[in-house]
């Protein structure tokens, strides 16, 4: 196997990341019994941790992007300007 497909799983894993600590800070807000200053903390990193996580999936897909862009065989430029036609 070539090296992308041992790099697939730990992308995969990413989109799973932001599920997981969304559904933790659910189970967190819920939580009776905690003290609230506790709770407010714990709420606060868990969705730190969560945009973190998705500002990297973010990241990720706009890098795809460009590089699908660098080797596009169509000379962008030459195209001329894209004019919006339909609204």
């Amino acid at each position: 196997m070539d090296l992308s497909s041992y790099l697939l799983k730990p992308v995969q894993r990413m989109s799973k990341y932001a599920l997981l600590l969304t559904d933790i800070m659910k189970e967190v807000g819920g939580a009776p019994g905690e003290e609230l200053i506790a709770q407010e903390a714990e709420l606060s990193a868990l969705h730190d941790a969560t945009n973190m996580v998705k500002f990297q999936l973010r990241h990720g897909n706009d890098l795809l992007a460009m590089d699908a862009i660098r080797d596009c065989d169509v000379n962008l430029k030459e195209q001329g300007q894209l004019i919006i036609t339909q609204i």
